[in-house]
C-alpha cells in the first residue's frame, strides 16, 4: 500500500503538470487534433507505466519493448518540465505584480492586451522542451549502443623498467537486465577482442537485480579473450539487495543466498575468475603482478561487503598491484590510506550519469555533483584510480554525450 500511495502522489503531481501546460497551450493544440491526442496519450501511458511498479513489487519484469517505451515517456516528462519552467517563472512574477497592484495601485486592475513576453516564454519553453525530447530520444535510439574505446597510457613507478607493456581492458556496469540486444553485446565483445588484451577486468553490476538477467548472455561473455585471464568483482546491483527480500527471516536469507550462488555460477560459466575479497599473484609478460578484487564497498547508503584488508592478505609486497573495486568512493575512503600500496584501482558505478559533454579533454556531467571521481583517470602521488563510464544502462535506457565505454589501459614503467 505504501508503494501504491507513493506512486499515486507522483502521478498526481505529473497530472497537475500536464494540466498546467495544457492551460498554456490549449489554444494552439485544440485546433490540431493529432497534437491534442498525442499530448493526452502520453499522460495516459505515464499513468499506466507508473502504476505497473506500484502494483508489481518485482520491478524488473518489464518486457524489452516496455523499457524503450518507458525511455520515451521519461524523455517526454523531462521535456514537459523544461517547457513549463519559463511559464512558472513568468506566473510567479505576475502573481507578485498582482499582489503589489492590489495593495498599492487601487484605481485599476486592468491587465490590458495580452503580454508579448508571455508568448515569447511560451515559445521558448516549447523550443527547449522539443530540443530536450529530441536529444533524449537520440540517446535511446543511437547513443546507448554507440560503444567508445578510451585509450589510456599509464606509467607506473612500480612497473619494472624495460618490461613489455601490459594491456588491460576494463568493462563495467553491463546491467544485462536492460541491455536487450545480444547482437550489440557481440559487437562489444568483438571490439574488445580486436585489442588483444593481456587481461580483462570487469568491475561490477553485471545485472540489475537477478542473476537470471545474465543467463541469455553467458555464451557471448565467454567469447571474451585475453592472454592471461579474465577477472571480475561484484557491484551493488549484483547482490539482489534491491528486490525487497527480508534477509532477517530464514526464507529471505535463503533466497538471497541462492541468488548469490547463482551469480557466482554465471561468472564461472562466462570464464571469469570472480574475486570475493581475495587476490591472485602471477606473472604477465615476465612481470609478477597482484590482481586484487573486493566485494562492493560504497560511501553512504551503498552496501559494504568489501573487505580490503582481507583481500590484500596474500598480495605480494612491492610488485604492481591492481585493485578491482566497483565504487570509486572506495579509493579516497579506504584504498589511499591502506598500508599496502595499490598502484591502480579500477572502478565503475557512476555511468557518468549517462548524460553529459565530452569534447577533447573537457568533460562535464551532473555526476560530478554526486561523485568526486566520476569518469576517467585520477592521480594521488603514485596511486591511480580509473573510473569506467559503464557499457550498459539503467533507468533511462540511453546515453547522451557520455557514451558506453571500453577502457584500454596500457601499463608501462615511468
Amino acid at each position: 500500500m505504501d508503494r501504491f500511495i507513493f506512486f499515486t502522489v507522483i502521478i498526481f503531481f505529473l497530472l497537475m503538470l500536464d494540466v498546467y501546460i495544457w492551460s498554456a497551450f490549449k489554444v494552439n493544440l485544440s485546433t490540431r487534433p493529432l497534437l491534442k491526442y498525442a499530448f493526452w496519450s502520453v499522460t495516459v501511458l505515464t499513468i499506466l507505466f507508473m502504476y505497473y511498479p506500484a502494483i508489481n513489487a518485482n520491478m524488473t519484469l518489464y518486457p524489452g519493448y516496455m523499457v524503450i517505451i518507458f525511455g520515451f515517456i521519461f524523455a517526454a516528462i523531462s521535456a514537459k518540465f523544461i517547457t513549463a519552467f519559463p511559464l512558472i517563472v513568468d506566473d510567479v512574477f505576475r502573481f507578485f505584480r498582482y499582489v503589489y497592484r492590489l495593495l498599492f495601485v487601487r484605481d485599476s486592475f486592468t491587465e490590458g492586451p495580452p503580454i508579448t513576453r508571455y508568448e515569447f516564454l511560451k515559445n521558448t519553453g516549447l523550443a527547449l522542451g522539443a530540443l530536450l525530447f529530441s536529444v533524449l530520444s537520440y540517446g535511446i535510439l543511437v547513443g546507448r549502443y554507440n560503444f567508445k574505446k578510451h585509450f589510456v597510457d599509464l606509467r607506473l613507478k612500480n612497473y619494472p623498467n624495460g618490461a613489455k607493456p601490459l594491456r588491460i581492458i576494463q568493462l563495467s556496469d553491463l546491467h544485462l537486465g536492460s541491455f536487450q540486444s545480444k547482437e550489440k553485446l557481440k559487437n562489444a565483445v568483438e571490439l574488445v577482442n580486436q585489442e588483444k588484451p593481456d587481461l580483462i577486468f570487469f568491475t561490477g553490476d553485471l545485472v540489475n537485480n537477478y542473476p537470471s538477467e545474465a543467463s541469455p548472455y553467458v555464451d557471448i561473455l565467454s567469447q571474451l579473450k585475453s592472454k592471461y585471464g579474465k577477472f571480475a568483482v561484484l557491484g551493488n546491483h549484483d547482490y539482489s539487495d534491491y528486490i525487497g527480500l527480508n534477509t532477517t527471516t530464514p526464507e529471505g536469507q535463503k533466497k538471497w543466498n541462492e541468488n548469490f550462488e547463482e551469480m557466482k555460477r554465471i561468472f564461472e560459466t562466462s570464464g571469469f575468475d570472480l574475486l570475493l575479497n581475495e587476490s591472485r599473484t602471477f606473472r604477465v609478460n615476465d612481470v609478477e603482478i597482484n590482481v586484487v578484487g573486493v566485494e562492493n564497498w560504497g560511501e553512504g547508503r551503498f552496501s559494504k561487503y568489501g573487505d580490503l584488508d582481507k583481500a590484500m592478505t596474500n598480495a605480494k609486497q612491492n610488485i604492481p598491484t591492481f585493485l578491482l573495486s566497483h565504487d570509486p568512493t572506495h579509493w579516497h575512503n579506504k584504498v589511499l590510506t591502506h598500508p599496502q600500496h595499490i598502484d591502480l584501482q579500477m572502478a565503475g558505478h557512476t555511468h557518468g550519469m549517462q548524460f553529459g559533454i565530452e569534447v577533447g579533454k573537457f568533460k562535464w556531467s551532473p555526476a560530478k555533483w554526486r561523485y568526486k571521481h566520476w569518469a576517467g583517470l585520477y592521480q594521488n602521488k603514485n596511486a591511480y584510480l580509473y573510473v569506467n563510464r559503464g557499457i550498459g544502462h539503467i533507468g533511462y535506457p540511453g546515453r547522451v554525450g557520455i557514451l558506453p565505454e571500453i577502457s584500454i589501459v596500457d601499463i608501462q614503467s615511468t
